[in-house]
């Protein structure tokens, strides 16, 4: 698959973010090479055909109304478990003969190229993205004039489709709503998106689309940018992870006398805790969580824990940015806590740790000095497998 990157679907992203996000729809003609490489027909004949593809993953509309999954499903057996709602390829196809259009919903689940083609939005935005594929009959409308309370990235892989887009309202509205010709006038961008044309849509723009004399393949990538309130509640729930916040009072008729005072301290400590934060450090903080939501995560576990058991004393080793607590020595040893693990590691292996900054290197050998080279490779496997620790080639 071709890479892309955010430039690509969006031009320039100074201007886009000034002039576009949030306020208006942009279209951009021609803006991605070979884009049947990013989905194709073949690729959702494929996908189809494949037994584990059930609803909702897949769905069908057909003259504005949904068909019912029996419609287009049928049981079959895995390993003696009966899975009742696998899909019939035939079936399908008969449905989009007859003038449905076939939808594949979260297909960046599904499809590791879409996820890393999707990742390119949710990096560049901290959010979740998740990716839909309308298969549209030639000469066929998939819906009628609506909007959705997402912002959304329109890409035309194949065939040809008409879309109308309305500038958004106002005061938005925040939730799904579908609209009448006649509520809204003439459109302010009509145009026939051809293969590798892009479209961005902030949310609650209304929009209708109608493939014309081809078949239309397009991906519509949904992306959410969290609210502020959002952001500002999983900031508290960082905070109040600290045990200071895990005693159960009794606030029901008749409470311990002194309840109040306890509630207003609890108050000012967590005021206190939100004072202190770096705001800048935060928002990376919340940035980084919304890259790992569904849909958007990436990861090498299987082939980096595998290789860790080949292990050599010259392997280099890089810090991780995971946070780690040291408590002060005790007969020779430290509690070291690391993504709620809590080890006990020899004083010269806590000394290399703290004096390594992420991303700074050493072999395996020297995690723990002053014992054989195999102790200290063990030593360094083990901190690999908790996640502080990874192999830096």
């Amino acid at each position: 698959m071709t890479d892309h990157t955010f430039a690509d679907l969006v031009g320039d992203e100074k201007e886009f973010f000034a002039e576009y996000f949030n306020k208006k729809p942009l279209l951009r003609k021609g803006a991605l090479k070979a884009p049947q490489d990013i989905l194709s027909l073949r690729r959702l004949d494929e996908l189809v055909q494949l037994d584990i593809i059930r609803p909702p993953y897949l769905r069908a509309n057909l003259k504005g109304a949904g068909v019912p999954d029996q419609g287009f499903t049928r049981t079959i057996t895995v390993q003696g478990t009966d899975l009742t709602d696998a899909i019939v390829p035939e079936k399908v196809y008969e449905l989009f003969r007859a003038g449905a259009t076939i939808v594949w919903s979260s297909l960046n689940h599904l499809d590791t190229s879409l996820r890393d083609f999707t990742r390119v939005i949710s990096d560049r935005f901290g959010a979740k993205t998740d990716c839909v594929a309308f298969l549209t009959p030639a000469g066929k409308q998939g819906f009628s004039p609506h909007h959705d309370p997402v912002d959304l990235f329109i890409v035309q892989t194949e065939g040809t489709k008409r879309w109308r887009l309305w500038n958004p309202a106002e005061v938005r509205r925040g939730e799904a709503a579908s609209y009448t010709p006649e509520q809204l006038g003439e459109p302010v961008i009509d145009v026939l998106l051809e293969p590798g044309d892009v479209l961005y849509l902030p949310y609650d723009t209304p929009h209708a689309a109608a493939a014309e004399e081809l078949a239309s393949v397009h991906l519509s990538i949904m992306i959410r940018p969290r609210m502020w309130k959002d952001l500002i509640t999983q900031t508290f729930e960082e905070l109040l992870k600290d045990p200071e916040f895990n005693e159960f009072p009794f606030i029901g008729t008749g409470r311990t006398p002194g309840t109040e005072t306890l509630f207003t301290e609890k108050l000012r400590a967590v005021s206190e805790r939100l004072a202190a934060l770096t705001p800048a450090a935060e928002l990376d903080r919340l940035a980084e969580l919304g890259r790992r939501m569904p849909g958007n995560s990436a990861g090498n576990t299987f082939r980096s824990t595998a290789r860790l058991d080949a292990l050599a004393p010259d392997t280099p080793m890089r810090r991780t940015a995971a946070t780690v607590a040291f408590d002060t020595p005790d007969s020779g040893r430290v509690q070291l806590t690391v993504n709620g693990h809590r080890i006990a590691v020899p004083e010269p292996v806590a000394a290399s740790l703290a004096r390594l900054a992420v991303g700074e290197e050493m072999s395996a050998a020297s995690v723990f000095p002053g014992v054989p080279a195999d102790r200290a490779t063990r030593t360094a496997q083990g901190l690999a497998r908790i996640g502080l620790l990874e192999v830096a080639a």
